[in-house]
């Protein structure tokens, strides 16, 4: 059985608990680097400031298409890597126990324009030791705006790598990377030590909005800079309310942006001005990859219905509905519906290539219509932190400076090993040094004697000098010198 779990925002326990979480709610640990500018900006429109990826990268080339007012500034410019080395990573910093939201977007520029990305081209990009995703455009109809998303957790880590691996086809490039912190209590999976899981976006749904409308909110609206979809009816065919005339009333007055709101994943106020409205909800979403079973889901309740078309008088104090997501099915319970409710489940088992989702009234429930304001899904990884072994990353991290390789960045041997490395990715440590022709020069460090676990050292045609350490003799599995 998914474990589900349910609230809702009463105002008592707002206003008891404002003070407790005080600047908690307020975030500001966002990081906007845009990976082809020459010049940080500030984006006027958004409120955000764009950083060059000069700090966290030290490889790659920076290309600039012809701007248009199709997409946003960053799209325009890009970092490719055309070197055809096995991984390109970047460095950025964290804060230690937070939760993050990690955005990266692709676009490879338009036909016929000069500096667009050659096609075809594919690649995986992976954070830490996990896969994010796979990257394929191999036609001129793949020349589109691509949005990746995941939820994951720093525990001890005051650094993350996000590496571009080299792919079958093209060269692997990048436009931009954004980390966004959020609140405690949000997506609360990834935060279980010993079990932590990442969570990669499937979609992330804005309920009712007005017909036409294909397009997406972000910062401010979303004070955590999230992307919220809209839910067009050719897609979602259910009947909507608009609750933009409940603005300024009680009703909305203490979920405005920037104040202290109590909720599990925090759902902006925008999400709930619009909302789909019915006796049941039955839809399903096509399923997006395939290297998980597991999903975990939330959906956002608020009736934002005039007190004409609600009926009150008919709603005793709580009220209950039916969800039902994959093989899960649970009642959740509805308090005080002006209020925030929400119902979460964290482990959602997957059958078949499609999402299915039901929501109905409970049968003794006197709720006619049910309102849902927003939900979304994502796919649940084990959260893969594989490294090096310390030693061997101490002993190799001495070898970059020695032998002047600091553009190498990232786990040396995780999720792929550096080019010039050869790692048992079981025992996680570093077998082999493959260092001919890399134009190195200099004497031999002595402390590659503390690779202990190397067979094989190759650094033949270069330009070192001076003896070979005699504390090369204290490697007892060397075979290959």
């Amino acid at each position: 059985m998914a474990r589900l779990i349910y609230s809702s925002v009463l105002l008592t326990l707002y206003l008891s608990l404002q003070a407790f979480l005080g600047s908690n709610a307020q975030l500001t640990d966002f990081l906007s680097i845009d990976c082809g500018a020459t010049n940080p900006y500030n984006d006027v429109q958004l409120g955000l400031k764009w950083e060059t990826d000069d700090n966290y990268i030290k490889t790659g080339v920076t290309k600039r298409m012809k701007e248009a007012q199709d997409f946003p500034k960053q799209l325009y410019s890009y970092r490719s890597f055309p070197s055809r080395s096995n991984k390109n990573c970047y460095i950025m910093p964290v804060i230690t126990h937070t939760t993050y939201l990690l955005r990266v977007r692709l676009f490879p520029g338009v036909v016929g324009e000069k500096y667009s990305v050659a096609l075809p081209v594919d690649f995986n990009v992976t954070f830490v030791s996990n896969l994010f995703f796979t990257y394929s455009a191999l036609t001129d109809k793949d020349r589109v705006d691509v949005i990746y998303e995941s939820v994951f957790h720093s525990f001890q880590r005051e650094e993350i790598s996000l590496c571009l691996l080299q792919g079958s086809k093209g060269t692997p490039f990048i436009n931009s990377i954004e980390l966004r912190g959020l609140p405690d209590t949000s997506y609360h999976v990834t935060r279980d030590v010993g079990d932590a899981k990442v969570l990669v976006l499937g979609e992330r749904l804005n309920m009712g909005t007005k017909p036409g409308d294909n397009s997406f909110f972000r910062y401010p609206d979303d004070e955590f800079d999230r992307f919220w979809w809209s839910t067009p009816r050719t897609r979602f065919p259910f009947n909507r309310v608009d609750g933009s005339s409940m603005i300024g009333d009680l009703f909305f007055k203490f979920y405005e942006p920037n104040t202290n709101r109590i909720g599990e994943n925090w759902p902006p106020n925008r999400t709930y001005i619009d909302a789909w409205v019915g006796p049941e909800f039955s839809f399903e979403l096509p399923r997006k990859r395939e290297d998980t079973n597991k999903i975990y889901t939330a959906f956002y309740f608020k009736d934002v219905r005039p007190d004409s078309q609600a009926n009150f008088s008919n709603y005793s104090f709580v009220e209950w509905i039916t969800v039902t997501v994959g093989d899960v099915s649970d009642n959740i319970w509805l308090c005080c519906l002006r209020d925030e409710n929400w119902g979460v489940f964290e482990d959602v088992q997957l059958y078949d290539r499609f999402i299915h989702v039901n929501v109905s009234h409970k049968n003794d429930s006197s709720i006619e219509s049910i309102v849902l304001n927003g939900f979304e899904y994502y796919y649940k990884y084990d959260f893969d932190i594989s490294s090096t072994y310390s030693r061997d990353i101490r002993a190799v991290g001495d070898l970059l400076v020695s032998f002047q390789l600091e553009d190498f960045q990232g786990d040396p041997c995780f999720p792929v090993s550096w080019d010039w490395l050869t790692c048992d990715l079981d025992a996680s440590r570093i077998q082999k040094l493959k260092l001919s022709h890399m134009n190195i020069s200099g004497p031999i460090p002595e402390n590659i004697s503390s690779l202990v676990e190397l067979t094989e050292i190759y650094l033949d045609n270069n330009n070192l000098e001076g003896p070979i350490p005699y504390s090369l003799t204290s490697l007892t599995k060397l075979r290959i010198l």
